[in-house]
């Protein structure tokens, strides 16, 4: 299980214990459970436990806490250790003895829930289930009906957005989503730049233009910082929104500093898009690392008239900074110094020592050097690329591999006409030998301007809500845009008879193959992105050495953070 669905049955069995606990006399406090949920969760979420936090949150007089923090002391459940030469002050830590027995309990747990909702198999083994998500025996959900309280047409909302697949949906059937909404909706669709610069302008005037904005996951640290897009955690609170359906990892995305930014809309996972029948064709297996993916693009290398190996986004810009920062992923790292967490690496505090730059690393020098390596296999366009030009290469049979946005993939998914139709494995971003498969989470959430007026914010929280429900989150994927954060529209099985890469997304949502570090979402992004946009380019190009496109790229990423004050 993953770090987060152990936290969902954490919070899962708190509140089951509440319920006896607190809110009836059934049960009196259970001061053991308490510390070990408490000890528990916070290994689990990367931080300190204190002696006195841990005391405080066992919910019993002090001197019975400490008595049974001194019991699993004694069981070795928890360790005690110095935190200072003096030995004066200590934390606390959970065991591999614990953390063996929760997880033994987690399961445990899962698999109760699971025979009691029937998703188990029979057999003894667990079902195919995330704990918390809105399964229930795969209903299939209902074409959208008109929200119960419409918006009212003597309004106007305004979104801007991105040319993306469900964006452009939006538009192209407004007609349908008014009637939807109660209300008149227009959608403002720009390039990713552009919109970029865009939200910036609308942020300088006095009465925000648009109700709503699309904001790119890595934006989320600078437009919060910024104070260009509101908290949406009132609004959250007030309204009782459920979000456990959602995928984890693409909440998480569209959060900062532990605070709700954004409703996930579209969210995408980069993956490795494999032509299966020439891969089968050549007598090659799919591709699981990056030394397979250098194989296979060797091997099907004009290995047909008009046939590259794979095609790259190397285009100059936003567009192989992307690559680069994607790609040093799997070779295990993130592109700042981020604290690890677990398998992972922390994203909900990102300051100080941590905002310095890895580019001119171990990880780096093979990024580069791997990169470099493809150019020798790839389309004579991949250093033109962008990310509709490149799967425009692979729809048309030009290429046998491509990374790619799982939004992008109706482009051959969905159109009989192309070669690739039907005839593509989707992939985890395949990992340097040896390592866990990382695919980047990306794409778009929906999020409130900071100066809309408190009405405004009403009426857009309806919009936003009523569009980011799972009902229409399958209407976007019946016309075309094949993306879904909800569980509950990935197991719809009119969503999974279009395309089995929705089923596979969400497989890897529950594997923790899905990841947010490897576009951190921090106030530079753009920044870092500006200069490895130039430096990586210049190195592909043959212009600079990769030493000295990497040292460069450190040099001025670092010059930027030291200029921001933050070391």
């Amino acid at each position: 299980m993953t770090r987060e669905e152990l936290l969902r049955i954490l919070s899962f069995s708190d509140k089951m214990r509440s319920i006896s606990e607190k809110r009836t006399e059934l049960s009196a406090t259970d001061a053991r459970w308490n510390i070990i949920s408490y000890a528990m969760r916070r290994h689990l979420e990367g931080k300190l436990l204190t002696i006195t936090s841990i005391a405080s949150a066992a919910d019993v007089p002090y001197g019975t806490a400490m008595r049974r923090i001194g019991e699993l002391i004694e069981q070795g459940l928890l360790l005690k250790r110095a935190r200072t030469q003096s030995g004066k002050s200590f934390s606390l830590h959970p065991t591999r003895k614990l953390i063996v027995e929760y997880e033994s309990y987690a399961v445990q747990l899962k698999a109760m829930v699971g025979d009691t909702f029937g998703f188990n198999t029979g057999d003894g083994e667990l079902a195919d289930f995330y704990f918390g998500g809105s399964y229930m025996a795969s209903r299939i959900l209902s074409y959208p009906n008109a929200a119960r309280s419409p918006v009212g047409y003597d309004k106007s909302i305004r979104i801007l957005a991105p040319i993306d697949p469900t964006f452009t949906t939006l538009n192209t059937f407004r007609g349908a989503l008014n009637e939807f909404c109660g209300t008149n909706i227009e959608v403002v669709n720009l390039p990713l730049d552009a919109l970029h610069k865009a939200i910036a302008e609308n942020n300088a005037k006095p009465k925000s233009e648009f109700d709503l904005i699309s904001v790119d996951l890595p934006w989320i640290g600078q437009l919060a910082e910024d104070q260009m897009i509101r908290s949406l955690d009132d609004i959250i609170r007030q309204e009782r929104y459920n979000a456990s359906d959602f995928h984890s990892t693409a909440w998480k995305g569209s959060a900062y500093r532990g605070q709700q930014y954004g409703l996930p809309i579209q969210p995408t996972a980069e993956l490795l898009f494999c032509r299966s029948d020439l891969v089968a064709k050549a007598g090659l297996s799919t591709p699981r690392t990056t030394e397979d993916v250098l194989l296979c693009a060797r091997t099907l290398h004009r290995s047909a008239m008009g046939l590259s190996g794979i095609v790259m986004n190397y285009g100059r810009g936003t567009p192989v900074a992307h690559t680069f920062v994607q790609t040093l992923a799997d070779f295990g790292q993130p592109v700042l110094d981020l604290a690890p967490l677990g398998d992972s690496f922390d994203v909900d505090d990102i300051s100080g020592e941590r905002l310095r730059p890895r580019i001119a690393s171990e990880a780096g020098r093979r990024t580069a050097e791997y990169l470099k390596e493809l150019l020798s296999y790839a389309h004579p366009d991949s250093m033109r690329c962008t990310w509709d030009r490149r799967i425009e290469i692979f729809a048309r049979g030009e290429a046998a591999l491509s990374y790619g946005w799982s939004v992008r993939a109706a482009r051959f998914e969905l159109d009989e006409t192309s070669p690739a139709y039907r005839n593509v494995e989707f992939v985890p971003h395949p990992p340097s030998p040896g390592l866990t498969p990382v695919s980047p989470i990306g794409g778009f959430a929906l999020a409130m301007p900071a100066s809309l007026s408190d009405e405004r914010v009403r009426t857009a929280w309806k919009v936003m809500e009523y569009l980011t429900r799972p009902e229409m989150m399958k209407w976007y994927v019946q016309n075309g845009n094949l993306t879904s954060p909800r569980f509950s529209t990935s197991a719809d099985p009119e969503v999974q008879s279009m395309t089995g890469m929705i089923r596979q997304i969400d497989m890897m949502e529950r594997r923790g193959e899905l990841q947010i570090w490897p576009r951190p979402p921090v106030q530079e992004f753009n920044d870092l992105l500006c200069v490895l946009g130039t430096d990586i380019h210049a190195m592909l190009q043959g212009n600079v050495t990769i030493a000295e496109a990497l040292n460069s790229a450190q040099n001025r990423v670092d010059a930027i953070m030291r200029a921001h004050g933050h070391y």
